[in-house]
């Protein structure tokens, strides 16, 4: 039953996985990497960004196959027994803080084709009910593994490149339930969490920047005063954040959740009513976000990270018009369709920043706890942070 499953759901979109993965000449040899998953020694063997992907047809950068061919919990696998128990280290003073914006945050969606939340009350005989009917990813939003195209399904030995037989098997009267958002809820998401404080960084080196400008200039030189326009936020200026907040130079450990403050949500907010409702109908809206780019993730990938999150619209910039390795690539395809690893997005960082900063401090515990239904596409998180 478990390996038929794996075997469903590689394609969340209406594109052929040939057309995510195209390749211009004759699949090249298989990459010879060996990676005989251990439960005992899970990292036994682990690959390098530059060896992925284990096999040459599969599409670029994936980690189809580094957790064995039965995986459903891809980069949440990251967290264990162990991580949980270390990261209880973390809670020094007892100190919960919300992460989560309002559900109606938002005058109009950043994303203009998702519905606004509709909340209304339901009066009973001595009670009263409320009513909730929203798109999941509204305001702060966890993307499952069925959110974007060519998503998991680790199957070194099946793999196919029609794993959806037919797009109903996601939306239809009947969807499968592989990778659904009930796989992360059963999973339980709580580890430590390490925050990056971009716009922080930013505010003390004199740099500004626009949250929402849609075409880059470079990131400026370490220490230089320049105009940053909301793009490439790369592992140079990442190393410099996390040096600045005094960080070890090895920082990370496996299962790591890393969040990354950009200032996208405390920009949106200083907005007038008018601004912020006008703004996601701008057709040359970006965002502020990481730069997709094989510097930063190899960056990523060696941390062996089971989360990323970031307070704007999708952790990495917009728009999607990026390529890696010649191939035009979202941040989104290779985390979600590539390495199992999902993303949360328009997290509320403000306090957490600011407390930490006040404790000299960029770790805490963090937990996540996503709507459990099955084959969902994606949740608000009920992100927590305890200092």
């Amino acid at each position: 039953m478990k390996s038929q499953a794996i075997k469903l759901l590689a394609l969340v979109s209406f594109q052929p996985l040939v057309t995510a993965h195209p390749h211009s000449s004759p699949i090249k040899p298989r990459i010879v990497v060996s990676r005989q998953f251990d439960v005992g020694n899970v990292y036994a063997n682990w690959p390098s960004y530059d060896q992925l992907p284990l096999d040459a047809s599969y599409p670029t950068k994936a980690a189809w196959g580094v957790w064995g061919a039965d995986d459903v919990q891809g980069a949440l696998n990251h967290i264990t027994n162990a991580t949980i128990l270390a990261a209880g280290d973390e809670i020094k003073l007892g100190r919960a803080i919300n992460l989560n914006m309002d559900l109606n945050a938002f005058v109009t969606p950043i994303n203009p084709n998702r519905k606004p939340l509709n909340h209304v009350f339901q009066p009973g005989s001595g009670y009263t009910d409320d009513v909730v009917v929203l798109n999941t990813q509204v305001s702060t939003q966890y993307d499952g593994l069925r959110h974007f195209k060519s998503s998991l399904c680790i199957s070194m030995d099946n793999f196919s490149p029609t794993c959806v037989q037919n797009f109903d098997q996601v939306v239809g009267p009947s969807p499968t339930e592989v990778l659904g958002i009930q796989q992360a809820a059963q999973k339980g998401i709580a580890g430590r969490g390490v925050l990056l404080d971009f716009a922080g960084w930013a505010e003390v080196k004199n740099i500004s920047y626009s949250a929402f400008a849609v075409r880059p200039s470079p990131l400026p030189a370490l220490n230089s005063t320049n105009h940053l326009q909301g793009f490439g936020i790369n592992s140079t200026h990442l190393d410099a954040i996390a040096s600045w907040q005094g960080l070890p130079q090895n920082w990370s450990k496996p299962g790591d959740i890393l969040l990354v403050r950009t200032g996208w949500t405390k920009q949106y907010l200083n907005l007038t009513s008018y601004s912020q409702e006008i703004l996601p109908w701008d057709p040359n809206l970006g965002s502020v976000g990481m730069n997709c780019s094989d510097d930063l993730l190899a960056w990523l990938w060696e941390k062996k990270l089971a989360l990323v999150g970031a307070d704007n619209p999708a952790f990495e910039s917009l728009p999607f018009d990026k390529t890696i390795g010649g191939v035009p690539r979202s941040m989104h395809q290779v985390f979600i369709g590539g390495w199992g690893q999902s993303i949360v997005e328009f997290l509320d960082l403000e306090t957490l920043a600011e407390e930490l900063h006040a404790l000299n401090r960029s770790t805490f515990f963090l937990t996540i706890q996503n709507l459990n239904i099955k084959s969902g596409i994606a949740s608000p998180p009920n992100a927590l942070a305890i200092l």
